[in-house]
């Protein structure tokens, strides 16, 4: 490597430690249950002191112990074999030592939202399509890597969110990029260009796209033809694509600008689609539920606003899908507002426990995202045995409906035990200190319990929190082991409760006071429109009822 680039290199790093910002990677052994995995007495111990990394050889087991492990993991699930860590430290020739005992970590920081990546008929579909055609075609969907179980994949889905079609996406992450990009770069004139900025978001901070940008003072001058308009909490994905959007990474689009709402403030995003440009065509998009602090979007809210502005509703609903609503179709559905969102971007890494992404969405957005989105045209299609077990997972979690019921009844007794409020199986304990929030990490995770200690960049400065992530596969008498555990440590170091995230204050929208609330909010703007002269019409949306159950 040239010095240059090794200086560069090693400053970057430099700038990371001093940040506090450097991550590591650190491997567990991954067994038959959704929510426990094991990990060495040994590499337990370093992990708690902060090191060392997974590049470390003393971190990974050896080839003999993994395959024994996979092994006996493989007997443990046809019922012929006893417990997996037993097996594992008893095996011959592979003994551990005392030192070396495999310890059992119960795993608080997943998105297994139902527990369906172990589920006996998701691993048999995985394993019998690789049996019986390997990983599949490997390639483009458009050349011939799309196969039939792809498609069943991409209706059952679209049946699901009760739209008219859907395209698979390798991830989620790619699916974002590719919807925001496309939609704003796909207008008929209009040159290159880099829109304005707003709220706390800097298009200017992003990187390049495909194209060269023209004059930054072009740029401002440029009436925009797209306007974006995004939720200052959005996943990362977003943001990019957001980004890749403004900087005219699709191609083809006239100018764009990105402006930045306040997290779910109705009334600021009305400002901003007030002083729109006349004639742009406005995009909202927003998370379905927010994967840092647990709440949900106000869809009933955008789609009053969406009747007054006419702009196409994007949602993310990677968190919620298969886990809100009476059939799982997330966030619209538990809000009764699917009629008002246009396209629905998900992903199959979370409840469905497989990978991939997906947008649900019109026929005509679907043929236009397979031929402009680059993300779908020049990616390798997710392979069959993954494809598979998403629609095995998505059977069962229609067949399976007590794993919802479940999952939030364990919302429900956490929020209790620990006295804060929990609007979905993500809850966040914000503690605010860095140091703070990383030692209740560690004194959790020498109790067994592995939380996600989150801090900056992934949120901001003085907000780093513990994010409990709760499963279907887990148990009462897990949940209240861990808030048992999480009491302890806050009694043990004087630590006051968690800070509030006011948000989070108000009622859920699943509960009978945000229905109530809602209709007669939707009763004031139809009334609104209808003193305006415009009916009901105005982008299709019509008041629905109130919703009365999370489910």
């Amino acid at each position: 490597m040239h010095e240059a680039w090794r200086e560069w290199i090693e400053a970057s790093l430099r700038t990371l430690d001093e940040r506090h910002l450097t991550r590591v990677l650190r491997p567990v052994v991954a067994t038959g249950s959704a929510v426990e995995a094991l990990l060495p007495s040994e590499q337990l111990d370093a992990w708690l002191s902060g090191g060392p990394a997974c590049d470390d050889p003393r971190a990974l087991l050896t080839a003999g112990q993994a395959a024994a492990l996979l092994q006996q993991q493989t007997h443990q699930q046809h019922g012929q074999q006893p417990a997996v860590r037993q097996q594992h430290q008893q095996h011959a020739g592979q003994t551990l030592t005392g030192e070396q005992q495999l310890r059992p970590l119960r795993l608080f920081g997943l998105n297994d939202y139902l527990g369906l990546s172990t589920h006996p008929d998701v691993c048999r579909a995985a394993a019998d399509a690789a049996l019986s055609a390997g990983m599949g075609p490997r390639s483009s969907a458009l050349v011939c890597g799309f196969t039939t179980e792809h498609r069943l994949l991409e209706l059952e889905i679209a049946r699901l969110k009760g739209s008219e079609d859907c395209l698979l996406f390798p991830t989620g992450y790619a699916a974002n990029m590719a919807v925001l990009s496309v939609l704003a770069s796909t207008a008929p004139s209009g040159g290159d260009g880099d829109g304005g900025e707003s709220g706390s978001e800097s298009a200017s901070s992003s990187g390049g796209g495909a194209r060269p940008l023209t004059n930054p003072q072009q740029q401002r001058q440029q009436q925009p033809e797209v306007v974006i308009f995004s939720d200052e909490l959005n996943h990362a994905s977003i943001i990019d694509g957001a980004r890749l959007a403004v900087r005219g990474g699709g191609g083809g689009g006239g100018a764009v600008q990105l402006r930045v709402y306040r997290h779910s403030d109705m009334r600021h995003l009305a400002q901003l689609l007030g002083s729109c440009p006349p004639g742009a065509r406005k995009i909202v998009v927003t998370d379905g539920l927010f994967s840092m602090d647990g709440d949900f979007a106000d869809l009933r809210g955008l789609a009053r606003l969406r009747a007054r502005h006419g702009f196409l509703l994007v949602v993310d609903d990677a968190h919620a899908t298969l886990v809100a609503g009476a059939h799982g179709g997330g966030t619209a559905e538990m809000q009764r507002a699917a009629a008002s969102v246009d396209v629905t971007v998900g992903t199959l890494s979370k409840a469905f426990g497989a990978l991939g992404g997906f947008v649900a969405c019109g026929r005509a957005m679907r043929t236009l995202l397979l031929n402009r989105g680059r993300h779908v045209i020049f990616s390798t299609a997710p392979p069959l045995p993954v494809v598979a077990a998403a629609r095995a997972a998505l059977r069962v979690a229609q067949r399976e409906s007590w794993r919802r019921r479940h999952l939030w009844s364990l919302v429900a007794r956490a929020s209790s035990r620990l006295g804060v409020p929990a609007h979905s199986p993500i809850i966040p304990l914000v503690i605010g200190p860095e140091a703070a929030t990383m030692e209740a990490a560690r004194q959790l995770l020498a109790r067994g319990f592995h939380v996600g200690a989150i801090r900056p960049p992934t949120v901001p400065a003085g907000t780093c929190r513990l994010r409990i992530s709760l499963s279907a596969a887990h148990s009462a008498g897990d949940v209240d082991a861990l808030c048992a555990a999480l009491l302890a440590c806050r009694a043990a170091a004087g630590a006051a409760a968690p800070l509030a995230l006011a948000h989070l204050a108000a009622p859920p929208p699943w509960s009978e006071e945000w229905g109530a609330r809602q209709d007669q909010l939707d009763a004031e703007a139809e009334g609104q429109r209808e003193a305006e002269g415009r009916g009901g019409g105005g982008g299709g949306f019509a008041p629905a009822p109130a919703p009365r159950s999370r489910l």
